[in-house]
């Protein structure tokens, strides 16, 4: 399936999805007049559909949306809507989720900012997400500000910021901040519930936890009215060790847990991540970041070695392993066509490539030039288009 915009793409795609799954099933004519009906099968559900790309990430480097956001927008518009898994497609720090929780930590044990506002060396862009971060946190505890349990999400946030204990008579020494996350969470139903949400979840709790292990005060904020600074000391070390690794987009979701897929979702993920899994359905992204014909060369028709394979050529000289035998051209393609190798070999019933039509089968420049070429779609590293001479099972819809 190639069309001329990611858009127009994304459009018909959701709509093929959607008969696959919901509408009676899609027919496919052959070449040699055969016909096939793609329909997932009764006890199946959108979970065997996985849409393959070479990254998750619902926006590219310009901030403009791909594949999987557009795709995620249009299955979001269907009666009923098709959801979807892909907990790597945006940055931890940006997901509503996250930036809600970690917000309502910031409130917890630094009311104002006041801790925040006195560290000079904080990354810019770590002070502005704290901020949006408390946005959000206030935003949601407002929301939640009544509530038939004994303490509504308001009521707990201003008792941390008072430090006034509920059901106690004095305010604790020492607290973990795991701790305070597991008492948070309890208001944020998404990540008690959902699989993508706990996926989220995880992250948070593994870099408190793996900060813990160097951090001067374990993860835990310390309250001493006889030496109050190291309240301060604790709250300052919990923000740079902590969230501000967060906040800057130093931390990803554990990819080991993405073995655990949801049962009712199409998964969307990167061709290494789906290594070792197969699926009845695999639709791989083949060309559709290619708006620009001469962009990214290297991952369609290398034309060098590129940084990887040249950095090689540069450092084996001087290990045991001397230098390499093939050069870093043949290692490039070989990396491409390893990795499409991987994408291509997970259907267990069927394989759907897409792309752009600029890429369908080698695009032709006005002056009668041919343009890049996509190993995906065909082409070896010699320059011969192969699909150009016909396969019997290769049909355009």
């Amino acid at each position: 399936m190639f069309r001329d915009t990611a858009e127009t793409l994304a459009v018909d795609l959701a709509r093929l999805i959607y008969r696959i799954v919901h509408g009676g099933g899609f027919q496919i004519q052959g070449p040699q007049g055969n016909q096939w009906t793609i329909q997932i099968d009764p006890s199946g559900s959108a979970a065997d559909i996985a849409l393959l790309c070479s990254s998750p990430s619902e926006l590219d480097f310009q901030g403009r949306p791909r594949l999987p956001l557009l795709l995620q927008s249009e299955l979001n518009r269907l009666s009923p809507p098709i959801l979807i898994f892909n907990p790597r497609g945006q940055s931890l720090q940006t997901i509503p989720e996250v930036q809600r929780l970690c917000g309502l930590i910031l409130e917890c044990i630094d009311p104002n900012a006041s801790v925040q506002n006195s560290i000079l060396n904080l990354p810019s862009d770590a002070v502005d997400m704290f901020d949006t971060w408390r946005n959000e946190a206030n935003i949601f505890a407002n929301q939640n500000s009544s509530s038939t349990a004994p303490i509504s999400l308001r009521q707990f946030v201003n008792a941390w910021q008072h430090r006034t204990p509920y059901g106690r008579r004095s305010w604790v020494r020492e607290v973990a901040l795991v701790d305070l996350v597991y008492k948070l969470v309890t208001w944020i139903p998404d990540m008690q519930n959902d699989i993508e949400g706990i996926v989220y979840l995880e992250a948070i709790t593994r870099t408190i936890t793996q900060a813990s292990l160097f951090s001067n005060f374990g993860a835990e904020i310390i309250f001493d009215t006889a030496n109050p600074t190291l309240e301060q000391a604790s709250v300052k070390d919990s923000l740079r060790n902590i969230f501000a690794p967060i906040a800057t987009g130093a931390i990803e979701v554990d990819e080991e847990l993405l073995e655990t897929l949801p049962n009712d979702r199409i998964n969307i993920m990167s061709i290494h991540q789906a290594k070792g899994l197969e699926f009845p359905l695999v639709i791989v992204d083949v060309g559709s970041d290619f708006r620009d014909l001469r962009s990214a060369a290297f991952k369609r028709f290398p034309r060098d070695g590129g940084k990887v394979c040249n950095m090689e050529d540069e450092l084996r000289q001087y290990s045991q392993m001397g230098r390499p035998t093939r050069s870093a051209l043949d290692r490039a393609f070989d990396d491409l066509i390893r990795q499409y190798f991987v994408g291509y070999s997970r259907p267990q019933d069927v394989l759907l490539l897409v792309g752009l039509n600029s890429v369908r089968n080698g695009y032709r420049t006005n002056s009668g030039h041919r343009d890049i070429p996509n190993l995906a779609t065909g082409w070896d590293r010699n320059g011969n288009w192969r699909w150009g001479k016909g396969l019997n099972n290769l049909v355009h819809i």
